[in-house]
């Protein structure tokens, strides 16, 4: 697949790294202020919103590739797409903590599978070249798969989280004014 040499993509990609970058930090000087059970953290919400534009601009024009080639790939892709909402279901169910309303953060616990997507993305990314080039159709069914696995689990997981997020945002509101109304 030729790689893009747009400067808006290369922008637009430095311009999240740099915001990432940015709310990283200051979910890390939150996290100091709050105390929080082992293997969780605090996250902006912007992150997770933020997620899913990195894995298009990664993950998207590898599966187009694919795609734009063959029908059987575009199959193949939709069905990774499946596994990959129910993968982000799960992942946001166990990942979400709590919302934090005032700084607009979440808490999300760390997972294995967490590490494990990256490395999933990790092999995509290095098994690009030979399978681009391989005449093996199924080897490059499986990638386009995976790949589109790999995308749609982390657009599922951050709607998830976001929706956990205003749910339970909006079910801590109700609550404290139940409690201001009570006293």
């Amino acid at each position: 697949m030729p790689q893009s040499s747009s400067p808006i993509i290369a922008l637009i990609t430095v311009g999240v790294a740099v915001t990432i970058s940015v709310l990283v930090r200051q979910g890390r000087r939150q996290s100091r202020s709050t105390t929080l059970a082992p293997r969780e953290r605090i996250r902006p919400l912007m992150i997770t919103l933020l997620d899913p534009v990195i894995s298009v601009m990664i993950i998207g024009p590898f599966i187009w590739h694919f795609v734009a080639h063959s029908h059987q790939h575009v199959v193949v892709a939709m069905v990774g797409a499946i596994i990959g909402i129910a993968i982000g279901y799960a992942r946001a169910r166990v990942m979400f903590v709590r919302a934090i309303k005032e700084t607009k953060s979440v808490v999300l616990r760390r997972s294995g599978a967490e590490y494990g997507l990256v490395l999933v993305l990790v092999v995509l990314r290095t098994a690009q070249g030979s399978v681009e080039h391989s005449s093996s159709s199924l080897a490059q069914s499986l990638v386009t798969g995976l790949a589109g696995l790999a995308l749609v689990e982390a657009i599922s997981r951050s709607a998830f989280i976001v929706r956990n997020y205003h749910h339970r945002a909006d079910t801590t509101s109700t609550l404290a004014l139940d409690a201001d109304r009570t006293e």
